[in-house]
């Protein structure tokens, strides 16, 4: 009977600390495999920059800190070379990664801070615009029971404008509607995100009984998604028509 007592009180525990959504997430990520296979053909390649991009994400590690308010997702500061800066930094910037961001969940917005040729950007964002269909199929991911969700985003660079896939796993034993990079509004917490050739997943999770303190960002210019697109791409043409005249 005590064994009972025990076994219930502690789930009970469990699920009390899940459902106060108060604590620190940790993620890690990975190249898909058929991206990896594309990888291994440029081992021969000298001086290709790609070459050490499986290592180089490998060593990025990223924290998600949230409490009921309030999430905060940024890289985690790692000592590394100046070689390492380099590589570290291409590996981001494929993976998807462009700086903090923070989930607003009072006012159902996340924020992105973005400095453009020096200048600092509060880009909002609505959490609902993530127009997510969600199914049943389930994983079990860290022990975790998953869920998968989809949507998509538009993205626009020099070999045109393109509709990139996501895939979301997310859990219900964590409320927190948040996760990696800025994907969020979920039924809970984002444990898996799968976008082009990369994968991010949760490797650690703490969950805490005391209050995060956190804060939304104050310095810079505040801006709509939409708005700060339309900004960067008349700054980029106007920069091009300067470094011709």
């Amino acid at each position: 009977m005590q064994k009972y007592i025990l076994l219930i009180t502690l789930l009970l525990s469990i699920s009390f600390c899940f459902c106060q959504a108060k604590g620190k997430a940790y993620y890690a990520k990975k190249i898909n495999a058929e991206f990896e296979k594309r990888l291994d053909s440029l081992s021969n390649e000298p001086g290709n920059p790609l070459k050490s991009l499986d290592k180089s994400t490998q060593d990025l590690e990223f924290i998600l800190t949230f409490n009921q308010e309030i999430a905060i997702y940024k890289e985690t500061e790692k000592m590394t070379s100046d070689n390492s800066k380099t590589s570290n930094k291409l590996a981001k910037i494929l993976s998807g990664y462009s700086g903090p961001s923070y989930f607003d969940f009072k006012n159902k917005k996340i924020i992105f801070t973005k400095d453009v040729f020096n200048e600092l950007y509060l880009v909002n964002k609505e959490i609902s615009s993530l127009e997510w269909v969600l199914t049943k199929e389930k994983l079990v991911i860290n022990n975790l029971n998953c869920y998968k969700a989809m949507t998509s985003v538009i993205t626009e660079g020099s070999s045109g404008i393109k509709e990139v896939p996501i895939i979301a796993w997310y859990t219900t034993d964590v409320n927190v509607s948040a996760g990696p990079d800025g994907f969020g509004g979920l039924p809970g917490l984002i444990i898996q995100l799968e976008k082009g050739n990369f994968i991010t997943v949760l490797t650690k999770i703490e969950i805490s009984d005391k209050n995060n303190k956190l804060e939304l960002p104050k310095e810079g210019k505040n801006i709509s998604e939409d708005d700060f697109n339309e900004l960067v791409k008349e700054m980029v043409v106007n920069r091009r028509k300067y470094n011709k005249g």
